[in-house]
Formats: C-alpha cells, structure tokens, sequence
C-alpha cells in the first residue's frame, strides 16, 4: 500500500469564494474556510486519505510567521470544526459544509475561523503533515502561497433605539364569546431594526413556566371592590418559534375560564419575538384566586431577553412587568 509522503497541491480558500472577508470580532460570528489538499505517495502519484485522518493533520496558520492558530480558543484568532448560528460572513451570505473528496481526487476539509474583540487583520494559511513525517505548508515562505485573510469589524451591542417594538390585535379561541368575558388582546413583537440583518436566537430569563401558564410573565386584577380586569403579559419564548396558540387568561378555580392566543402571527416567526398582552373582563364577582402561580391581585416578572443577530452581535432587553394595564412597554435597562 501506498503512503502518503507529500501533497501536490494546497491551498485555503472561503466557502462563500474568494480570499478576503470582513468579519465581527464578538467571539461567535464564524466563517467556513475550505482547505484542499491533493495527496501523493513517495513517487508522486496521487492517493487517497481518510477525511478525518487528514483534518487531523492540518492546523491553520499565520500566513506570515506559520504560528498556528487557537484550536477551540477563547482569545485572538482561533478556529473549529463546527459551524454554529452565527456561521455568516458579513455582507454575503451564511455558509456550512462538510469536508468532501472532489471528483479530480482533491480532498477539501472545512475549518472555521472566529475572532475575539481586539484582534487585528490576519492573513491565514495552512499546514499540512503527511504520514511519512514531512510538513508543507501554504505561507509567505512556504512551498505554496494561498491564504485568506479576515478584516475584523467590531462587536456590536444593540440598544432600544436598534430595536422594532410593535403590536397588532390578535385573535383569541374565546374572542367572540362575549357572554361572560370581553377579551382585548394584542401581540407585540421584538424584532432587529434592519434591512440587511435579523435576529436569529433568543434567551429569556424570569416568567412562568407551569402547564397552562408557560410564559406568563405579569398580571393585575383590578378594581379593589370588583377585581372584574385582568390584564396579562405573556412571553412566547420556546424555539423554534412557530405558528400555534398559546393559553392565556387561565382561571379554571373559580372562574371556570380560559383562552388561546394566536402567536407568531406574523412572517419569518424565527426572526422575532412574541409577546402577548390581554385585557379580559368579566361579570359577577370578578376573577378569583390563587390559580396557578397567580396567587395575589398584583403577580410579576420583568422578563430579560438577549437577543443574536446572524453573525452573533447581541442586545439585552427587558419588558417591564409593573405596570402593564395600558401597554408592554421594553426597555434596554433594568427598571
């Protein structure tokens, strides 16, 4: 069997094309890059490695000093196997790829490069060790010169000014049953405010997650002498964010009552996220409680939400859950 001893080409390219991009120095935003290596034996003739094998013998490398680069690393430039969320180049388009044999014999393995805050332009080549011990490498001073090289942006923070925050009526299962209660309900929706950009996940922290109460977040019931009104935010937070009906107004100890919301009522529901405000009023002698983890008159939260954009700049949000009986009202600051 022959051994693999040298290559006969190599060189790295990006997976989007061409050899230079810019990309956001936040530690999250990668970009695949595409190493093809043509393996030969001791007399030159071509032979075949296993992927994994070869992805194992090949480090990226600073095209002008051959230092490698940080494999998994938590600063400067560093590089993985994994595409994530945030695997975009800026100003193009979104890239994964799995390592392949093309048809000429050429053998291509797919790296991805990140960047933490403070880095500098970098130009990137490639090492590659063949299993006769030899190294070659494509650098300034190596037997071949193809390299990529990376502009960095810096991380962006986002703010309530960055943010679209608004609201239209939603449609409720109970909404035309106006017998015993008179629903108002209306869906808010946070979402990037750019044309070239959107969010792509979402964390939130801090509301209710019992069966038939999963996203409530906040509730008063007024007034003293009738506790007719109940206002409640609620925040849809599991992913994927898909079609479907939430339950709201949730009062089976008492009342006898409850309802569904319609969320993600919108387009492109992976882009933003719902909230849901209500008003329900009802007859006789008003809402009763406890129901659920409702078990005063005033009951809240003030959701916190990190929200990603596609190549992984972040913003924090909250939306404040004291006082909602006109309106979710957001903010980029804890109240």
């Amino acid at each position: 069997m022959s051994t693999w001893a040298s290559v006969s080409n190599l060189s790295v390219t990006l997976r989007s094309g061409g050899q230079d991009c810019h990309i956001y120095a936040n530690g999250q935003n990668r970009i695949a890059v595409a190493i093809t290596v043509e393996p030969t034996d001791e007399d030159g003739n071509p032979v075949q490695v296993d992927l994994q094998h070869l992805a194992e013998n090949l480090w990226l490398i600073d095209y002008d000093d051959e230092s490698k680069l940080d494999w998994n690393g938590y600063s400067g430039w560093a590089y993985t196997d994994a595409a994530n969320e945030f695997t975009a180049t800026p100003d193009g388009v979104g890239e994964r790829a799995e390592s392949t044999i093309e048809d000429d014999g050429a053998q291509c393995v797919t790296f991805y490069v990140y960047g933490w805050p403070g880095v500098s332009r970098k130009s990137i080549g490639v090492r590659v060790k063949t299993d006769s011990g030899a190294t070659v490498s494509s650098s300034r001073g190596g037997a071949y010169q193809s390299r990529v090289t990376f502009s960095p942006r810096s991380a962006v923070t986002y703010t309530w000014g960055d943010i679209t925050w608004d609201c239209s009526r939603a449609s409720t299962r109970e909404g035309g049953n106006t017998g015993r209660v008179t629903t108002d309900a209306w869906n808010y929706y946070l979402s990037l405010k750019a044309e070239d950009n959107y969010f792509v996940a979402f964390r939130v922290q801090d509301y209710a997650s019992e069966p038939g109460y999963d996203g409530l977040f906040a509730c008063r019931i007024t007034p003293e002498d009738g506790r007719r009104n109940f206002y409640g935010g609620y925040v849809w937070y599991r992913e994927p964010h898909d079609r479907g009906t939430g339950r709201i107004v949730n009062f089976p100890d008492g009342n006898d009552w409850c309802d569904d919301v319609a969320m993600y009522d919108r387009a492109d529901p992976e882009r933003y996220l719902c909230f849901t405000w209500v008003h329900a009023t009802i007859g006789g002698d008003g809402w009763h409680i406890p129901n659920g983890p409702v078990n005063d008159w005033k009951w809240y939260y003030s959701p916190k939400i990190v929200a990603w954009d596609r190549y992984g700049n972040a913003g924090t949000f909250w939306v404040y859950g004291d006082d909602i009986v006109d309106s979710l009202k957001g903010y980029d600051h804890p109240q």
